[in-house]
């Protein structure tokens, strides 16, 4: 039982693949009951027709359609708030998670409340943005005491949870902002290697209002869990180690 949520802004060439790929893993793990739920976030090509078509030939789509370009955070916020399974994963409209490594992720599913991902072909991706990502991954590490492979990437998360959580960032801050709120909580997690692909995504996540708001949400962080009189108290990491020769 899983809700696939896949925010979408002008993927009309690759949303029909994206779906394929969900139905294929689901189909690999014999899962059948799950959903699907795209949010189309604003597009301003021809998305919306393609995802209404979908809709029309699968009851298991579930669109969600913003009037404009909201960003991936709103985005995730309103799928997961449709979502009616007990765990979600997200993947991306364009279509950038590989099989292999969504199967992977299923796989351990139930290995913990939270499933995160750590990429371990750093190299596909450009030297600048290999220094941003580890610059920025020791820092979280280091003042919210994550100690976490990697916090901005894939996984599978406990829905429920997620919903509880208040949740301010707008862009692609969204995925480092709700893992470092559920690990400061204590939630049982485990960790996952896959790959990343190969090629470049079609827009750069690096660019200076993505930039902007990553430090933003970080100092909101540091002084919502760090500085706050009435901050939550900090739990220590519940981390299950998986069995990989299983």
């Amino acid at each position: 039982m899983i809700s696939f949520i896949v925010p979408a802004f002008n993927e009309s060439r690759a949303i029909i693949g994206t779906m394929g790929t969900i139905r294929d893993v689901t189909r690999i793990h014999e899962i059948e009951d799950y959903e699907i739920i795209i949010i189309d976030d604003g597009s301003t090509d021809d998305s919306k027709e393609i995802i209404a078509d979908l809709v029309q030939k699968d009851p298991k789509i579930q669109p969600i359609y913003h009037s404009e370009n909201m960003g991936l955070g709103r985005s995730l916020v309103d799928g997961v708030h449709k979502a009616s399974m007990p765990q979600f994963i997200i993947v991306p409209g364009d279509n950038d998670i590989s099989l292999s490594s969504l199967s992977l992720m299923l796989h351990f599913k139930d290995a913990a409340e939270l499933i995160l991902t750590v990429p371990i072909n750093k190299e596909v991706r450009p030297i600048g943005r290999q220094i941003i990502s580890a610059t920025y991954q020791i820092l979280h590490n280091i003042f919210f005491g994550t100690s976490v492979g990697y916090l901005n990437g894939p996984g599978i998360w406990p829905t429920e949870q997620v919903k509880l959580l208040k949740l301010t960032s707008n862009r692609f801050s969204i995925i480092s902002e709700l893992n470092v709120k559920l690990l400061t909580k204590g939630i049982e997690f485990a960790e996952v290697p896959i790959y990343l692909q190969a090629d470049e995504p079609t827009r750069s996540t690096v660019n200076i209002k993505n930039m902007v708001e990553v430090v933003k949400v970080f100092l909101m962080l540091v002084v919502e869990l760090n500085l706050k009189p009435d901050r939550q108290e900090k739990r220590p990491l519940n981390r299950v180690k998986i069995n990989f020769g299983r």
